[in-house]
C-alpha cells in the first residue's frame, strides 16, 4: 500500500526537545506500521533567510598604531543585505571601535563586482585576516591577541564568504592611502542548498557534507530570489529512505541545516513537504 504523509511545520508539537520551524516534531494521529521506503516529495521552503547571519558576520583585522598592533573583530549587523546596503553595514562595523584616526572607507565596484577596503590615516596601517589564513595560522593570531578575541579555526563565523575577503594570505595596506581588494566577487545568497535530517531514516542510507548520517533530503535554493519560495520538486527514485526493518511509528522529528549541520533559522516562517511511503512490493 502506498501512504502519503502530509507535514507542514505549523502543526509541531511539544516533545520535549526544540520547537521551531527548523528543528520540529510532529504527531501522527494514530501509530502507522511502516516498511520499504519514504521519499520526501516536493518541499516548499520561504528564501527568508539572511546572508549575514551571527554564523558569518565577522572580519577580523589588526590596526598597527604606532606599531604597536590592535588586534580587532568587529560584527557586521545580521540581515538581508545588497551589495550596496552591505557596503554601508561593512563601513559601520569597521569604524565602530576602531582606534587609528582616520575613517575606514568601503567601495564597491560594479564592473568588477568587488570590494575594497581603505583608510585614510596618514600614519597607522591596518591589515584583514582572511579565512584562508586562520585555516593553516590561527595559532599565530591566538598568540599575538588579547584573551577575549581568541578564534577557533573550525568555528570562524568569518563573513569572507559574503563580502569577497575569503582569500589569500593577511591582506596588508602597505602605506597610507592604499587599499585592500577583495579577491572575489561578493556572494549574497544565504544558501546554495539546504538538508533536511530526520528521525524517519534507517542512517545508513545517506552521508552529508558534514559525515551526518540522517538527511532525508537535500533541498536546493538555486537562483530563488529573496523572499521567494524554494520550490524544489527534483527527485529520483534513488532519494527514497528505507525503512529498515518493518516499524511503528507515532512521532517524527525533523530539523533544517545548512551544509555544516547547523539548523537555520526560518525567522518565524514555516516549511512544508509530504512523505510518500511505499511498502515492500509496491
Amino acid at each position: 500500500m502506498v501512504f502519503k504523509l502530509y507535514i507542514d511545520s505549523s502543526f509541531k508539537r511539544e516533545t520535549g526537545g526544540s520547537v521551531s520551524d527548523s528543528e520540529f516534531s510532529i504527531e501522527l494521529p494514530h501509530p502507522l506500521q511502516v516498511n520499504g521506503k519514504a521519499f520526501v516529495d516536493t518541499c516548499l521552503v520561504p528564501n527568508v533567510f539572511y546572508n549575514i547571519r551571527e554564523d558569518n558576520n565577522r572580519i577580523h583585522l589588526v590596526e598597527d598604531v604606532n606599531n604597536s598592533p590592535n588586534f580587532r573583530i568587529v560584527y557586521i549587523a545580521p540581515g538581508q543585505y545588497n551589495v550596496h546596503t552591505l557596503k554601508d553595514a561593512m563601513v559601520t562595523a569597521l569604524n565602530s571601535g576602531r582606534v587609528i584616526a582616520g575613517q575606514y572607507q568601503v567601495t564597491y565596484h560594479r564592473f568588477s563586482n568587488k570590494y575594497d577596503i581603505n583608510n585614510l590615516d596618514q600614519t597607522d596601517k591596518f591589515a584583514l585576516y582572511p579565512i584562508a589564513w586562520f585555516n593553516q595560522f590561527a595559532d599565530l593570531w591566538n598568540g599575538g591577541a588579547a584573551s577575549n578575541h581568541q578564534v577557533d579555526p573550525k568555528n570562524l563565523r568569518d563573513s569572507g564568504f559574503v563580502t569577497g575577503f575569503a582569500s589569500g594570505g593577511i591582506n596588508q595596506q602597505s602605506a597610507p592611502n592604499a587599499k585592500i581588494d577583495a579577491l572575489e566577487c561578493p556572494n549574497l545568497q544565504p544558501y546554495s542548498q539546504l538538508f533536511l535530517r530526520s528521525s524517519l531514516g534507517d542512517g545508513y542510507s545517506a552521508i552529508g557534507p558534514d559525515g551526518s548520517s540522517d538527511i532525508i533530503r537535500r533541498i536546493v535554493v538555486g537562483g530563488t530570489p529573496m523572499n521567494g519560495v524554494i520550490v524544489d520538486q527534483h527527485g529520483l527514485p534513488y532519494d527514497s529512505v528505507p525503512m529498515g526493518r518493518p516499524r511503528e511509528i507515532t512521532t517524527l522529528s525533523f530539523r533544517l541545516t545548512d551544509a555544516d549541520g547547523k539548523t537555520v533559522d526560518m525567522l518565524g516562517h514555516h516549511i512544508s513537504f509530504s512523505i510518500i511511503f511505499i511498502a515492500d512490493g509496491e
